[in-house]
């Protein structure tokens, strides 16, 4: 019989989930939160430890290992949208790691068995493998899938809105007044920053809008396509993008919904 030391476990999955984690903020283009992996994979570990004590070996079995996905997803991801998304591509990650995991041990002339059978090559060989294939199955998504989303964290008047803000480089949007730039969002992405009476005009017309909230104002636009117009825009009391306070920008609100796949719901 095979002795299982606890603490080898808990290091291993430990690993594991937080690798399965990262590989679905990767596959769903999330900004990586890699605090939050951890703690997700902590959890997995710990409650894997605890399905091996008699008194809690029903936290193993099939019918909780649904829950304990869920729990983790829940852990790392909560508060994305598309959270049911991020669900499927962990489930599928782990699939795939599985399989590779299986055929790994199998090229290596030994056993496929539980994780703790298999030694640290034949792991390594299985990362490498499934990251491999993880990167091949991105670089087919769209190109705005690809490009780089930042965390933008958006506060007025004591109330905070987190928007997930897709870099593009060729946003040229500024106030002709002050120079400021500006950054580009959905209005349900703002509306957490209004009282609800003010909220409600984010989706009217500019020009119409900025009569009935204070401190708005209007700055022009010129799309890619030629369109132009006017938007609605703010100052709000600050913005920090990732872990950094910037004190340039000004925040207006999109025409329409930016993006169509719901990875981002502002342009920076």
């Amino acid at each position: 019989m095979k002795t299982v030391y606890l603490d080898e476990l808990f290091c291993l999955n430990l690993a594991v989930d937080y690798f399965l984690l990262l590989g679905t903020a990767r596959l769903c283009a999330l900004p990586y939160r890699r605090g939050r992996y951890l703690a997700a994979a902590a959890l997995g570990a710990a409650w894997c430890c605890a399905g091996l004590l008699p008194e809690l070996a029903w936290l193993a079995g099939p019918g909780m290992r649904p829950v304990l996905a869920g729990a983790m997803t829940l852990a790392a991801f909560g508060g994305e949208r598309r959270l049911g998304r991020c669900l499927a591509s962990f489930l599928g990650i782990s699939a795939l790691f599985g399989g590779t995991v299986y055929a790994a041990g199998l090229l290596r002339g030994g056993q496929a068995g539980p994780l703790l059978h298999l030694d640290m090559r034949v792991l390594a060989l299985a990362f490498a493998a499934s990251w491999a294939a993880l990167s091949l199955l991105c670089r087919g998504r769209s190109g705005s899938a690809r490009r780089r989303v930042l965390t933008v964290t958006v506060e007025r008047s004591g109330r905070t809105a987190a928007l997930r803000a897709l870099e593009d480089t060729g946003n040229g949007l500024t106030d002709p007044i002050t120079g400021c730039g500006a950054f580009v969002a959905e209005a349900a992405a703002l509306a957490p920053l209004f009282p609800a009476a003010e909220a409600a005009w984010l989706q009217a017309p500019a020009a119409e809008a900025a009569l009935h909230i204070p401190g708005a104002r209007l700055i022009p636009y010129a799309g890619v396509e030629g369109k132009s117009g006017l938007l609605l825009a703010f100052r709000p009391d600050r913005v920090t993008v990732e872990d950094r306070e910037r004190d340039d920008l000004l925040a207006a609100v999109a025409p329409g919904a930016i993006g169509s796949d719901g990875h981002y719901d502002a342009i920076l």
